[in-house]
């Protein structure tokens, strides 16, 4: 059959979803609990999707100033259905008053974003976001570019490379603060402690969308059930928290033996005094890592622009590289 036979995005709900034959696996939970404002699909005759795609215009990031909107949920089994689906999302995102589209994200950077551009020879590791090589190029053929660059790297021997602390600890200590596992007798408040620091931290943050703190639990409440509390440490100094690393286990190696923990996230409260308290949080991590039996660490999706990569860098390498990418609505 001739592409144009059936090459026309239209318009689905999540009702429709459930009727669809999807081959990529996708989440369809995700099309009601990511709250996006419309879905698009290209299905074939035989009710095979060929290519969606979902828009989010409201509750967007800023970008320079301008009102922006996103792509997300993209899959395609097919690239010109796949472009199709694209270009009808940048009509209905224009059509919305958004002067740039930006993909692939789900909304905002609390959700799935960015793509695999450069892919290495290192396996996936667990909350990493993955993708066909072609997706991109789909992006790219309908007008996107490059927007923000990240990497993810690796360091194979935890035991022996370690960022440098120099005084760092004994000013931590001068300091008073504190540095411990998690409270699994009360996370709920240490959450509220860590939900406060990720948005002081993170305010400035390109491309930064407030979260409302029960969104921020429903996030990581999970994520804790599945981690040993030594891999989740709360810096605290005068009864309040001050920063933390929550770094799991790699479980996507579960089908052999787990010797890989993923450094998810850490962030600092943006106070002077806190300088060089992630390079401690990070080498107490590790060394609660090496107890466990773990030899390998992954700094997971960092912007290259933000100071955990350069913290990794001095003593893990290169494993991936991901963009994400954005076109002018309005030329």
């Amino acid at each position: 059959m001739d592409h144009k036979d059936y090459i026309h995005p239209a318009e689905f709900s999540a009702d429709d979803y459930a009727e669809i034959d999807d081959p990529t696996g996708f989440e369809s939970e995700l099309l009601s609990s990511e709250v996006a404002d419309q879905h698009f699909a290209v299905i074939d005759p035989q009710n095979s999707l060929r290519a969606r795609c979902s828009v989010w215009w409201r509750d967007t990031p800023c970008l320079h100033g301008e009102r922006v909107g996103t792509i997300g949920h993209y899959a395609a089994t097919d690239s010109t259905a796949g472009r199709a689906a694209i270009r009808q999302a940048m009509h209905c995102l224009r059509a919305h008053g958004c002067a740039t589209a930006l993909g692939p994200m789900n909304g905002n950077t609390w959700r799935s974003y960015r793509f695999i551009v450069d892919r290495g020879t290192a396996p996936p590791f667990f909350l990493e976001p993955t993708n066909p090589d072609s997706w991109p190029v789909d992006f790219t053929a309908c007008g996107f570019d490059p927007l923000s660059w990240y990497v993810s790297e690796i360091n194979f021997d935890i035991a022996n490379r370690q960022p440098e602390l120099g005084s760092l600890r004994q000013k931590m200590d001068r300091l008073g603060v504190q540095i411990a596992p998690i409270n699994v007798d009360d996370s709920a408040d240490d959450l509220d402690g860590i939900y406060d620091v990720v948005c002081a931290s993170f305010r400035d943050s390109f491309l930064y969308t407030p979260l409302d703190r029960e969104s921020f639990r429903g996030i990581y409440e999970p994520l804790l059930q599945k981690i040993d509390p030594r891999l989740m440490l709360v810096a605290r100094h005068a009864g309040r928290v001050v920063g933390f690393v929550f770094a799991p286990p790699d479980y996507l190696q579960q089908a052999r033996s787990i010797d890989t923990i993923v450094i998810k996230t850490f962030a600092i409260l943006p106070d002077k005094c806190y300088t060089g308290l992630g390079r401690v949080l990070i080498v107490d991590m590790l060394h609660n890592a090496l107890d466990m039996g773990y030899t390998t660490a992954i700094s997971a999706l960092m912007h290259t622009e933000n100071r955990s990569q350069k913290i990794s860098s001095d003593c893990a390498g290169p494993m991936r590289r991901y963009a994400l990418f954005a076109k002018s609505l309005t030329s």
